[in-house]
């Protein structure tokens, strides 16, 4: 038995993060909506054009209806399209996703959610395997911009092994299966480096927003 949370199965040689270069804090030391889901959806648009997918975006008067309401709907709904499109290219095809691995890591690490990036990193995972990804994700944390920290925060509890259960008794009772309790220290190098990553980060950080979604992340350490 496995509950349905983090933990799914999915990185450019070196996995670091790149710099964008995008200025993503207002006057009042926030992180503004739409620069970060611009700079979410132009990496998705960098991922797709290297994949060589043509993406149209779809006729959905339903769009236009709920943009009345919420401004920023219509982006949130090609950003998840893309992401879609991007899965499925990749999935299956760990040749691709090696060939392409900085962008998708890069991807990854420009999503603030904190359930979509589990698709891209199920991709990762899968292909390049756990060690890689969660390297790459440590380095995020440790050597990207508040940005790329606060969406490594978020990518990470989906590529941890992933905690199984004997039965729903062993569930209700918070015992894991000895094989993956063992999967997931063979990690914990890893982890601890993670952790230590994000309480460097969010004693360095600056603004509000930063430091309430590191701060998030870190009342919940570690994760299930």
């Amino acid at each position: 038995m496995r509950p349905g949370g983090p933990g799914a199965d999915p990185g450019g040689p070196d996995g670091r993060p790149v710099e964008l270069g995008c200025d993503l804090f207002d006057g009042w030391g926030r992180m503004e909506l739409g620069a970060r889901l611009a700079r979410q959806e132009g990496c998705l648009d960098e991922l797709l054009r290297s994949l060589g997918v043509e993406w149209t975006e779809p006729d959905d008067p339903r769009v236009a209806a709920f943009a009345q309401r919420e401004p920023y709907f219509p982006q949130y709904h090609r950003i998840g399209h893309k992401r879609q499109s991007a899965v499925r290219e990749l999935t299956g095809r760990r040749a691709l996703v090696e060939r392409h691995y900085e962008l998708v890591l890069r991807a990854l690490v420009s999503d603030d959610d904190r359930s979509s990036p589990r698709s891209l990193a199920a991709v990762l995972v899968e292909s390049v395997g756990r060690r890689r990804v969660q390297e790459s994700l440590v380095r995020a944390v440790e050597d990207g911009d508040p940005y790329q920290q606060v969406c490594a925060a978020g990518a990470w509890p989906w590529v941890l092994a992933p905690l199984d259960y004997a039965g729903e008794e062993d569930f209700r009772a918070g015992r894991p299966t000895p094989r993956s309790l063992a999967a997931r220290a063979a990690l914990s190098d890893l982890a601890s480096r993670f952790e230590a990553g994000l309480r460097a980060a969010q004693a360095a950080c600056r603004d509000d927003w930063t430091r309430d979604r590191l701060s998030a992340a870190l009342d919940g350490w570690p994760p299930a």
